[in-house]
């Protein structure tokens, strides 16, 4: 039976249904019964094998559970896994039905086969399916009955940027002192509907003079601040001009503010992400394409990853080419392993997803130019929420260390994302809390992987410096996928007056979850796998100096240049995320391959540090105890006592002998600043 949580519902249940095995030259399987619930798809199979787990567990989900809102296309089968129609939300349901294939969000491919199933089975779960995984109203979705008590452990250290003191002290933080918070928006006279209450602007802006030049810009997207330094620069974001006769003139007006916040009275750079609606051309060579270009860009990388079988057999024409037949298997969706990667380096060029990912570095590094140089840098882009948020994001994570702590990367994901009104429901394709008739197919042109580009982005950076970042690849997969759990309530609205309005919803009583709280769903063991072994804070510059005070009170002095991280921008500098992409394709997770040794190695080696200070502490003379007898129960391992795992742990399926948990992550993360002093003679017991 399907294991349930508090408010789940099974709507539709099939048994003696055969789970096909991915990617198997012939169609082999594993017999079990499929269960659909107001919250995920679950098989559950006859017999349990070692095969059925992953490294890492998740709480609320099993090993073959997949939550709804995951579910981004349903196909009509044979009973095998040749796609023969794609099945639509509205659309009709055949009488019978032999097969479905699942493709989900983040490239899982699911084929179940119902000729054994007793009959009409496989069309009760098809319906239950197409209702459940594409609701109509936003109030439907399973957040709204999940009536778990929820008693939060969040770090302290964790800003939510949800109230006017957050942002207070980020300012703070950031020591702006030019620049001052205004709560109109969260009064009658609100012109940023999409955004918070609360709005950092120049001192010398009046909100009056606010609510008139917001009339000029797309769903009054002004300029305000995002994050700043001491010396007087500063990270500003807005939306295009809309084309009136007044709205360069108001675009001036605030620019000359924003100087007037600079103590050298420097004047802003402004960053046309999309290009200039004024001119012909943008002021930088790298334009970000429109959100219809990058979905079609990201479904090309999906049918790249998500292929159905192994290989194909056809039959090829003498007249014919061999090009011209694989065109013709691609005309009728039958995605082959081996076919595609006779072409995988042809096909992902032509996705043009990697060249997306390194316009918006390529963009994030020029914004940080500016800033590190003591230039204040302005995003301008469309309603200045979703390519502004990439690049804002990114631009932060180059300049300034506590942002690429994981704490630090949590707020500002809640800050650039949450906070100023990223989309999720559009670009998700979910029905939208503002308008309950409108439909995840009546918004296409919405719907985009934004927030995807910029986890992908970020992996670039960790992969360019993997030092620098306090998280691992891991945990930036692991945030992928819970974007699509409808458990967690922090990507699931548009903007936050919606959040705030379900809060203050009298059917509403239970409290939402945030995904942060990662407790919730992963054992300490899981959650250090979040945990970079190489980062080490101390060697890197502290937030706040202590000369940051002086440097603001001597405005003739030279500012100077902020450090910061120099990626590589180019296409070729870039790589396909394959943790996050191909982890379900088997034949690609090779034993003993893939960066991930290198981290699992790192673990053990901070491992063995831990369990070497702790001998040295038990060598103290202070001490009453036996030292040797006492540390040598508990001795380190040996190179060659560390565990080998495949590419994609710890998402990779046991194969063979269940393999054995890493003792280097059995509590919790291992600080390795901690560890580096700890090696130092002067830290040494007496």
């Amino acid at each position: 039976m399907v294991a349930l949580i508090k408010g789940e519902l099974v709507t539709g249940v099939a048994h003696n249904v055969v789970m096909l095995t991915p990617l198997s030259e012939r169609d082999h399987g594993r017999l079990g019964s499929v269960f659909v619930t107001n919250y995920k798809l679950s098989f559950v199979p006859l017999e349990r094998s070692q095969q059925d787990e992953c490294s890492q567990r998740n709480h609320l989900l099993g090993p073959h559970d997949v939550p709804l809102l995951a579910v981004g296309a349903v196909w009509l089968t044979d009973g095998g896994p040749v796609r023969r129609r794609r099945l639509m939300p509205c659309g009709d349901m055949p009488g019978k039905v032999k097969g479905l294939q699942i493709i989900c969000k983040n490239m899982k491919v699911i084929t179940f086969s119902f000729t054994t199933a007793p009959m009409h089975s496989g069309r009760k779960i098809a319906l239950s399916l197409m209702h459940h995984a594409f609701p109509k109203r936003h109030h439907l979705l399973f957040a709204f009955e999940y009536h778990e008590p929820y008693y939060p452990t969040l770090p302290s250290e964790l800003n939510m940027f949800q109230r006017p003191g957050d942002w207070k002290r980020e300012l703070e933080r950031c020591e702006c002192p030019h620049w001052r918070i205004t709560c109109i928006n969260g009064t009658s006279d609100a012109f940023m509907l999409t955004a918070g209450e609360t709005l950092i602007v120049p001192n010398s802006v009046l909100d009056y003079n606010l609510v008139e030049s917001a009339r000029h810009f797309r769903s009054g997207r002004v300029p305000v601040w995002v994050w700043g330094r001491p010396e007087g620069a500063a990270l500003l974001r807005s939306g295009e001009l809309l084309p009136t006769e007044q709205a360069p003139t108001a675009e001036s007006v605030l620019l000359e503010q924003i100087r007037r916040s600079h103590p050298k009275l420097t004047p802003p750079q402004v960053l046309y992400l999309c290009g200039n609606s004024f001119t012909t051309t943008g002021s930088n060579a790298n334009i970000l394409p429109p959100l219809s270009s990058l979905q079609a860009s990201f479904k090309k990388l999906m049918d790249l990853c998500t292929p159905t079988k192994l290989s194909g057999f056809w039959r090829r024409s003498p007249s014919k080419s061999r090009w011209e037949t694989l065109k013709r298997f691609y005309r009728h969706d039958i995605n082959v392993f081996w076919v595609q990667d006779a072409q995988y380096h042809s096909v992902l060029e032509s996705s043009k997803w990697l060249r997306h990912v390194a316009t918006c570095l390529a963009l994030a590094d020029e914004a940080a130019h500016h800033l590190a140089r003591n230039v204040t840098v302005v995003l301008q882009e469309g309603e200045g929420v979703d390519y502004s948020a990439v690049v804002s994001s990114l631009t932060q994570l180059l300049l300034e260390p506590h942002w690429r702590t994981l704490v630090g990367f949590q707020s500002l994901v809640q800050k650039e994302w949450l906070a100023l009104g990223h989309p999720f429901c559009d670009r998700y394709g979910l029905p939208s809390p503002g308008n309950p008739k409108e439909t995840r197919e009546q918004s296409p042109g919405q719907v985009a992987p934004v927030f995807l580009l910029f986890l992908d982005c970020t992996w670039q950076l960790t992969r360019q410096f993997p030092a620098s970042f306090q998280f691992t690849e891991t945990y930036l997969t692991t945030l992928w996928d819970c974007t699509h759990n409808q458990i967690f309530d922090t990507f699931l609205f548009n903007c936050s007056r919606d959040r705030e309005l379900a809060y203050t919803n009298k059917k509403n009583q239970q409290s939402f979850v945030p995904v942060w709280d990662w407790g919730e769903q992963f054992s300490e063991q899981d959650k250090a796998l979040f945990y970079n072994p190489l980062y080490a804070m101390s060697a890197k510059p502290s937030n706040v100096t202590p000369n940051r005070s002086s440097i603001i009170s001597s405005p003739n002095k030279q500012a100077v240049e902020l450090p910061r991280l120099e990626p590589c921008t180019s296409v070729a500098g870039t790589e396909l995320w394959s943790q996050c992409y191909e982890r379900w394709l088997l034949p690609l997770d090779v034993p003993h391959a893939g960066d991930v040794q290198y981290h699992v190695f790192h673990y053990a080696v901070l491992k063995e540090i831990q369990q070497l200070n702790e001998k040295l502490n038990s060598l103290s003379i202070f001490s009453n105890r036996q030292s040797l007898g006492g540390s040598s129960a508990s001795g380190a391992e040996g190179p060659g006592d560390r565990t080998a795992v495949s590419r994609f742990y710890p998402f990779s399926r046991s194969r063979g002998p269940a393999a054995p948990a890493l003792d280097a992550m059995q509590l919790s993360a291992i600080d390795a600043a901690s560890l580096l002093d700890s090696l130092s003679l002067l830290n040494a017991p007496d």
